[in-house]
């Protein structure tokens, strides 16, 4: 059988993606491609990327302060997307200099936010990374390290309840809390994932405020972006959908200070994946192994079957679908993430009203649909066998679970106040112990409320 050509060079191919074959380095040119044509994807963009000269609109110094100034922010969690966006931003550096005679036109500050039991190996591995990878563009490119436990640094706490009418109240919480607090709190794992999953994004999009970054770079692929999607939709927050995809406007509550990119929404995380084998990067990874789905000779051997439906969260599901789609049916995900780049957020109820929980906006009243749909009240046990069941559950914990939780709203309800929750941060608590949750409360201060950071380089100086 005839060896198959890159199409592009003539060498041999090593990766079958979008019925084209590629060399290694034809295929790392072509998703280098995709992703610059999104950083290049308005003036905005181009503004930060591009590398300024003196020209009718500015002067020398000008430029060059502009260059200095154009700081961007890029989350990482050493899985492949993300991985793969740095390391094209990093070649993008490098092309600049070779050009530009060694200027180049905007900075890079890599976040990772970690567990404190995760520490010592994860700054192992971005060190080898750095080593491995950028040392060239030390410079241009910093990474530094924030613990998730800085989210509850010197918070101002208010413990939120949502009671049988899905109704939530508030009362503000004195006592000391943190992370550990909190995951001790949730046996259910889509609600720890999602509460991850917002103190995450409100940790990076506050150091990116208090950094003065242009732009936050998220490396989601898009099928990432077709999992969130579709998930956000299961977990009824098809209404934040909008504010995820935003790439056009400034971040408002964040002061309008930077925008948010995908710039790898064009690729799938397949082809993500080959890119990893292709550059070397695969070896870098962490908590993720890369998928050989598109190379001509395969690196992996044949996956065992994962979890059983019943143990994963909403997330870990409708990635196994879009994964296991991802080969013959690609359109589809790209029609998830068309359309969804096209939804508009809906009308709001009232201006300025944000869930107390996610910070999202508040399109629905939630509480009022779960009312109309669902009953609470509990009806007297009649026959013999309603009195046997009644008795068991009340000798077991599940009644002491139920009066524990009652008491605890009756606490909040008398002392607190009604607090906003949209739809999906209402079933969100619901999977949490007792319904509440303990919450730093949104204000300037914790916007202003500085967070402490690790930087790499700062056992080198």
């Amino acid at each position: 059988m005839t060896e198959p050509l890159c199409k592009r060079c003539g060498e041999p191919a090593v990766i079958l993606s979008r019925k084209e074959h590629f060399c290694s380095r034809c295929f790392c040119k072509f998703i280098s491609s995709k992703q610059r044509k999104q950083m290049m994807s308005d003036p905005y963009f181009q503004d930060i990327f591009k590398v300024m000269h003196q020209d009718k609109v500015r002067s020398a110094e000008q430029a060059d302060a502009q260059n200095s100034s154009s700081r961007i922010l890029a989350p990482l969690s050493l899985g492949s997307s993300s991985t793969v966006m740095l390391d094209v931003l990093n070649d993008t550096l490098n092309e600049q200099k070779s050009t530009q005679r060694g200027r180049t036109g905007f900075y890079v500050d890599v976040l990772l936010c970690y567990l404190e039991s995760e520490f010592q190996d994860l700054k192992n591995r971005v060190e080898e990374l750095s080593a491995a990878r950028y040392r060239d563009n030390q410079e241009n490119i910093k990474f530094h390290f924030i613990n998730l436990e800085s989210f509850f640094d010197g918070q101002e706490f208010e413990k939120l309840i949502i009671n049988d009418d899905y109704l939530c109240s508030s009362k503000l919480d004195s006592d000391p809390y943190n992370l550990k607090d909190l995951l001790e709190q949730c046996p259910n794992r889509s609600s720890r994932e999602d509460l991850l999953t917002f103190i995450i994004r409100r940790l990076v999009k506050r150091y990116a405020y208090q950094h003065n970054h242009k732009a936050i770079l998220w490396g989601h692929s898009m099928t990432k972006l077709a999992d969130e999607t579709m998930s956000l939709v299961v977990k009824g927050r098809g209404e934040h959908i909008n504010s995820l995809f935003d790439s056009s406007q400034l971040d408002q509550d964040y002061g309008g200070k930077f925008r948010h990119l995908y710039p790898l929404k064009d690729v799938l995380l397949s082809e993500v994946d080959a890119y990893c084998y292709s550059a070397g990067l695969d070896k870098h990874l962490v908590n993720y192994t890369a998928q050989d789905t598109l190379l001509l000779q395969k690196r992996c051997e044949t996956k065992a079957s994962g979890k059983l439906i019943k143990n994963m969260t909403i997330n870990e599901m409708v990635r196994k679908y879009f994964d296991d789609i991802e080969g013959d049916y690609s359109n589809v995900i790209s029609t998830v993430v068309r359309t969804a780049d096209k939804l508009a957020e809906p009308k709001l109820i009232e201006p300025n009203v944000k869930c107390s929980l996610c910070q999202g906006n508040i399109h629905t009243r939630g509480s009022e649909w779960l009312q109309s749909i669902t009953i609470n009240n509990g009806c007297p046990p009649e026959t013999q066998e309603d009195k046997q069941l009644y008795e068991k559950w009340y000798e077991s914990n599940l009644r002491r679970e139920r009066d524990e939780y009652l008491e605890l709203m009756k606490s909040v309800s008398s002392q607190g106040e009604d607090a906003p929750l949209c739809y999906g941060c209402v079933v969100t608590l619901g999977g949490v112990k007792n319904k509440c949750v303990t919450w730093p409360q949104s204000t300037d201060r914790e916007l202003n409320q500085t967070l402490e950071e690790f930087v790499l380089a700062d056992e080198e100086d």
